[in-house]
């Protein structure tokens, strides 16, 4: 085991704490990752020095969650948390402890935390402190709570979750008792909030295996205890899921590979996996933008989920590589926009199983598809060689709705190769238009 640059750089700290006499470790999924070999996401420290023992140890701190313990120290412009060691109780809506006390313990403190590869310490020189056997399930592969699991899944009911995530992400077999402890309180999800629902699905998404994840979500029966309903279809084919695999052990369950969801390691981007899951299970726009606006994720990803969806509907009725089919397309880019047809084509060509068995797709068709795209001179009204106020200077006119009416319909011309996309070709398209058709009535002039 090795030491990373992301663990040297925060040395220093765990320096100057051991120095005021203060016993001091890294903690937490940096500990794991480097035992792991993998790469560090961020480095935790705990301490046995008081918040404001470490708001004296160094120049630069801000306290970020001074209540509980936590002080958020810069050091040569990167930011670290310390964390005084403490024991939690009464936890408050089976998520956030109701009262923290700090402790000298750093049993006490690793004993709160929720699994045994996440209980580990590193101390200065390197040793690893791990009194749950971290190591050893590591070792075996099983992901198991430190401690009583009923009493960790119940003082936080998103560990739940995060088992699955962990599991799913490191390869690991979920432990009998804990997942035990899981079915047994699985309906206690009703009591996290969805964006924290959110974050754990976007982890699992992205993870190193998105089927193991959606495997072990449908075997346990998670996505029917969430706080507000997930879409129907999803809840659904997770049961099927379920009912397909209920005679299978539990071990044979998590390493079951459900084969078009396991081909979406084959797309790097989250949000292409997030759009090839929906079109695997068959969710429309309705339903897709629902499934965003529950998990909380921002407005311009479910804009932009919703307009891949929306293409990949329009295209399963088939296709033909004629000059109607060039069209088709070419309307398609301009509804949904060059970004979801770039996207869409990405999942088909990673993933020709989803489309073609969709949308009968060869990868001849998506070859040309790529082909036509590319050969458009403009795919929005700001690509167009003229602007509204060109227009408006030779229109004469004051700007009103049809303004945007000829945009659009320039747009559409010079899309389809009918008009150049210069703006001496497309100004006179636009004269032409008005002195035959009035404003309003520029379709049939350009088209």
């Amino acid at each position: 085991m090795s030491w990373s640059d992301a663990l040297t750089r925060a040395l220093p700290l765990l320096h100057t704490l051991e120095s005021l006499g203060h016993e001091s470790v890294f903690v937490g999924g940096c500990v794991r990752d480097t035992i792991m070999g993998r790469t560090l996401k961020d480095v935790d420290i705990a301490t046995a020095a008081s918040p404001e023992q470490v708001i004296a140890a160094f120049p630069h701190t801000i306290p970020t969650g001074l209540q509980h313990g936590t002080i958020t120290v810069v050091h040569e412009r990167i930011t670290y948390e310390v964390t005084t060691f403490r024991t939690e109780s009464a936890y408050e809506k089976f998520r956030r402890p109701a009262q923290v006390q700090f402790v000298k313990s750093l049993d006490e403190d690793l004993l709160r935390r929720d699994f045994t590869i996440n209980s580990m310490a590193m101390r200065s020189d390197g040793s690893i402190y791990d009194p749950f056997g971290g190591q050893r399930d590591l070792r075996e592969g099983v992901l198991r709570c430190v401690g009583d699991p009923d009493a960790r899944l119940q003082e936080d009911a998103l560990r739940i979750v995060r088992a699955v995530r962990f599991a799913a992400s490191f390869d690991l077999r979920i432990a009998v008792q804990t997942w035990r402890a899981i079915m047994r309180h699985k309906h206690l999800l009703a009591h996290i909030a969805m964006e924290r629902i959110g974050l754990e699905f976007d982890k699992m998404i992205g993870g190193s295996d998105p089927a193991r994840a959606a495997a072990y979500l449908a075997v346990s029966g998670l996505l029917k205890h969430t706080k507000e309903p997930l879409p129907q279809l999803m809840v659904e084919s997770a049961e099927q899921y379920k009912l397909a695999h209920e005679e299978a052990s539990l071990q044979a369950a998590g390493n079951s590979r459900n084969a078009l969801v396991q081909t979406m390691t084959r797309l790097e981007s989250d949000e292409d996996r997030w759009a090839a899951l929906c079109m695997a299970l068959r969710l429309d726009q309705g339903q897709a933008d629902e499934l965003f606006a529950r998990l909380r994720y921002a407005t311009a990803r479910s804009k932009q989920l919703k307009a891949v969806i929306g293409l990949h509907t329009a295209l399963q009725v088939g296709f033909q590589l004629d000059e109607t089919g060039r069209r088709k397309w070419i309307r398609l880019l301009l509804q949904y926009g060059k970004q979801a047809a770039q996207q869409w084509l990405r999942i088909g060509t990673a993933i020709p199983e989803l489309v073609s068995a969709e949308a009968g797709m060869s990868n001849a068709i998506l070859e040309k598809l790529y082909a036509w795209l590319e050969a458009v001179p403009a795919s929005s009204i700001r690509e167009l060689a003229v602007k509204g106020t060109d227009l408006l200077a030779i229109s004469k006119q004051p700007s009103g709705p049809w303004l945007g009416g000829l945009l659009n319909e320039l747009l559409h011309a010079a899309a389809a190769g009918e008009i150049p996309n210069d703006k001496q070709s497309l100004l006179r398209a636009a004269e032409a238009a008005m002195l035959h058709n009035p404003r309003s009535e520029v379709q049939e002039e350009l088209t």
